[in-house]
């Protein structure tokens, strides 16, 4: 899925430890081969190719995992007023290209990409689990929610194991089971816009809670002097330009995932409208405006913040 992840694990001896990881990390295997974009070869890919001619003229049954994330994807599109949106991938093709050379997509591929953007253009059969898509040259793009998932499928696997103090992190996305031993919850330290020049904020995550955080502190390029996000504004089709980031707490990481991505694209004021209706959900938003530091945060999210020492 173009990133890596990693592991913690409590267990009673090592040899269950490494039998539940080892079929935690075969899970991981499973999913990249059904939802990775970077694979041609992945369920996904395959999907998006029979476009290739046209809009495809008859539905096709996929995977539960599949079918699992893409009817994930067009709820959190509506929720977010299509600020998420897994059909962006023609938009991101063309970034990746632009952040390789350094040059920014002409309007007119940006134009042809369009073509083939918008969630609309997705049509699901929950009774028979088949989907269609309806224009020609879609590209569908799960990132910014398949590595959530993943994530809560690996804690899944591992609980068969009677393992539940774990954790399951993907770059910015973690999930989480029970605390380690004699612990409250897991702390994790939020990454900051400011970096050393801010006070660090740090959350407790309990009750199987999970985190995300999208931000441009380490995936940026700079073109023409403008410095631009690898998360890519379907409004523009390119990088986002606001330097800001996003933590997103809630009850699984599938939505945190999708939703950091989504506040990302939104902004602070209509991001912190949507989080809020999400049950049990929390944001903070970080952004530089005026090279000051500007922080936002939802309502609940004061709920899980904790001193380091805690």
């Amino acid at each position: 899925m173009g990133t890596t992840f990693h592991m913690v694990v409590y267990a009673s001896s090592k040899q269950n430890a490494d039998r539940a990881a080892q079929s935690a990390w075969a899970r991981v295997d499973e999913l990249n081969s059904i939802l990775s974009d970077y694979d041609p070869n992945s369920e996904l890919s395959r999907l998006s190719q029979m476009t290739n001619d046209g809009p495809m003229a008859a539905p096709v049954h996929v995977s539960d995992d599949l079918y699992r994330i893409i009817e994930r994807s067009l709820e959190a599109s509506r929720l977010s007023d299509g600020a998420f949106d897994i059909t962006v991938g023609p938009f991101v093709r063309l970034w990746r290209r632009s952040r390789q050379l350094r040059e920014l997509p002409t309007t007119q591929r940006v134009e042809e990409a369009r073509k083939s953007y918008g969630y609309q253009y997705i049509r699901l059969d929950p009774q028979k689990h088949t989907v269609q898509l309806l224009a020609a040259h879609m590209r569908l793009d799960v990132g910014g929610i398949a590595k959530g998932y993943t994530s809560e499928e690996a804690l899944k696997v591992m609980r068969l194991y009677n393992i539940d103090r774990a954790l399951v992190g993907a770059a910015g996305d973690i999930g989480t089971g029970d605390p380690p031993p004699g612990k409250p919850g897991w702390a994790i330290r939020l990454e900051s816009l400011g970096g050393d020049k801010e006070p660090p904020v740090y959350v407790q995550l309990k009750d199987h809670y999970a985190i995300s955080t999208s931000g441009d502190t380490e995936r940026f390029v700079i073109i023409e002097g403008v410095r631009y996000s690898h998360i890519v504004n379907p409004k523009t089709g390119l990088g986002l330009t606001d330097r800001i980031g996003v933590s997103v707490i809630a009850p699984n990481a599938t939505t945190t995932d999708w939703a950091s991505t989504a506040i990302s694209v939104l902004g602070p004021e209509k991001g912190v409208e949507m989080i809020e209706k999400i049950p049990d959900a929390a944001a903070r938003i970080t952004m530089l405006v005026d090279g000051r530091i500007k922080v936002w945060e939802s309502s609940r999210f004061h709920q899980f913040v904790v001193q380091p020492h805690e």
